[in-house]
């Protein structure tokens, strides 16, 4: 137990320390070098629906990662996901059919993105533990006087990594270490990540050139 509670302790020193380094390096401006006014976008912390069991929270883990590829995107501007999540209540569903709920309720947001960690399983055939993952997206457009869903999909893969061992003890090979970067896991994770962010980005760009 005590064990355990300093593993999550780290983790969080990590995912702090991550996010405050994050913030600090974001100098993307609102706007490019021409006048033009990059998308302002929301994105919410990761909704974990699954019951995998890890010393450290995956939707950190993961909301971290889709931040940190989205921050290195010149063409939006990505607002606080802590101001995000304040502003979301407990009664609150991001994925109803009703989204009149969004408006006026994100002050200076355009899109609003919301995602929900549905499966995380290993998938063990011979010697080869694949990795299947699924998330839902779902992208709000609050430009208008009524929101609009620009985007709702699931996305369902099955990560193969052939770096990085074949079993890891995910009890002490922790993320924030080095060991985990390198790790099955942790290189799946990143796939996710930046496979989710192009996806964020393409439909934003398209809907923002409309």
């Amino acid at each position: 137990m005590i064990k355990y509670l300093a593993l999550t302790i780290f983790s969080l020193l990590v995912f702090s320390s991550c996010s405050n380094s994050q913030d600090a390096n974001n100098t993307t401006s609102r706007f490019y070098d021409d006048g033009r006014a990059r998308p302002v976008v929301a994105i919410s912390s990761v909704i974990d629906s699954t019951t995998y069991d890890l010393p450290w929270s995956l939707s950190e883990e993961i909301t971290f990662l889709i931040k940190s590829q989205l921050t290195n995107n010149k063409n939006l501007f990505l607002s606080s996901t802590e101001m995000m999540d304040e502003s979301l209540t407990n009664t609150d569903a991001p994925f109803d059919l009703n989204v009149n709920w969004m408006k006026d309720r994100f002050d200076n947001s355009e899109f609003l993105v919301f995602l929900e960690l549905l499966n995380h399983n290993e998938l063990k055939k011979d010697n080869i533990s694949n990795l299947e993952m699924s998330m839902r997206i779902r992208i709000v457009d609050v430009r208008s006087r009524e929101p609009k869903v620009i985007l709702q999909e699931c996305i369902d893969e099955n990560y193969y990594i052939a770096k990085g061992s074949i079993k890891e003890d995910y009890q002490n090979v922790i993320w924030g270490s080095s060991e985990y970067a390198n790790s099955r896991m942790g290189l799946a994770h990143k796939q996710l990540a930046k496979e989710i962010s192009d996806r964020i980005s393409d439909y934003i760009a398209l809907s923002k050139s409309r």
